[in-house]
């Protein structure tokens, strides 16, 4: 047993963290120029990497959202409610993709890719939703725009056909336009009450 410890000063290596996040900042900057192009390949990120960038996203979207126009209590409510609630319906609609691979397509993929694919098809519907307040048909734009990338990636990297993969998106954005279009309706409602 010897008393003494070594002090030489060591090599400093980026810890595992900071290469994770220059990873996902370079991809997000890349993914931004050519969203189509990008959503052909995934990245295989680990869960927690997957679901921290989709909090920050969510947050900086979310935050955006309570700006335009500002009100304080939106941008509370994107601080707190908007990470919650597009991790919640990230996993469940993967949940939903999850299962429509095994009871339609008889196979079974990975659930932390189909996430993957939700989390990179959602950035032009959290963009959009950002002046959807000012605009509210923008958020049709921007899940049109989802929709299209989830198209274009279930065809591309589940191999799913791409006759099928258009009709469950088309139902999938069909849904969403009636819950839309109902909330605008219950809003008008609300407002004549007022």
């Amino acid at each position: 047993m010897s008393d003494y410890r070594d002090v030489t000063p060591q090599e400093q290596k980026p810890s595992p963290s900071f290469n994770s996040a220059k990873e996902v900042v370079q991809y997000l900057i890349s993914y931004m120029k050519q969203p189509i192009e990008k959503i052909k390949t995934l990245p295989d990120w680990p869960w927690m990497v997957l679901l921290v960038t989709l909090i920050i996203l969510s947050i900086t979207s979310g935050v955006l959202t309570g700006l335009v126009p500002p009100n304080f209590f939106r941008v509370m409510s994107g601080l707190i409610i908007s990470p919650v609630v597009n991790v919640v319906t990230t996993f469940i609609g993967s949940l939903f993709i999850y299962y429509y691979f095994q009871v339609f397509e008889k196979r079974t993929c990975s659930l932390r890719k189909i996430f993957t694919l939700l989390l990179f098809a959602n950035i032009p519907f959290l963009v959009f939703l950002i002046g959807s307040e000012v605009i509210p048909p923008l958020t049709l734009v921007g899940f049109a725009f989802t929709a299209l990338l989830l198209a274009v990636g279930l065809s591309e990297n589940f191999n799913m056909e791409k006759r099928r993969a258009i009709r469950l998106v088309t139902i999938l954005f069909a849904i969403v336009f009636m819950i839309w279009l109902w909330n605008r309706i219950d809003m008008s409602r609300i407002d004549q009450l007022s």
